[in-house]
């Protein structure tokens, strides 16, 4: 097989969820740099697609960029958030990503990307492994601001609760 045709075998095991079609592909010599027509790379191709958690970590433990970001700054961090993936937030966590940082253009946080879809127990997990509770965007507003403009009432109390009684 040629390097072409793994390269688009190894894209589609990673689409499918195909953990044991990507591991023999990669024995094989499929570059885990990869990315798609539209420059996507493996681990985001695989988060976008609802992967398994045993999925990324192989692209991580074969080498896939945990550090890749977007030209406007969301990362993979990010991407696992927007998608409620608790597993795939613990798992970039441990491998370096912190959530109390943001590479994001806006300055939206992780923290303000939770409270917008009301993720309870994701904002709870961000908030342990450091996220602030009172960082502002580019535009001033906080994850209480966001949780309020889009009528996020569970995500504003638990964030005003939490403001008010942070320990």
């Amino acid at each position: 097989m040629n390097n072409v045709n793994k390269q688009t075998e190894l894209i589609q095991a990673v689409e499918n969820d195909l953990v044991l079609q990507a591991k023999r592909l990669l024995a094989d010599g499929a570059d885990i740099n990869v990315t798609n027509e539209d420059n996507i790379p493996l681990l985001v191709i695989a988060i976008k697609n609802g992967a398994s958690k045993e999925m990324i970590e192989l692209l991580l433990d074969e080498g896939a960029d945990v550090s890749w970001k977007t030209e406007e700054g969301v990362s993979l961090l990010d991407e696992a958030v927007e998608r409620n993936r608790i597993d795939l937030v613990k798992l970039f966590i441990e491998r370096g990503l912190d959530p109390a940082e943001t590479s994001r253009k806006s300055g939206m946080t992780t923290l303000m990307l939770a409270a917008c879809f009301d993720y309870i127990e994701m904002m709870e997990l961000l908030l342990e492994h450091g996220a602030d509770l009172y960082a502002s965007d580019e535009n001033g507003m906080s994850a209480s601001d966001y949780a309020r403009k889009l009528g996020r009432k569970r995500a504003q109390k638990w964030l005003e609760d939490k403001m008010a009684n942070p320990f």
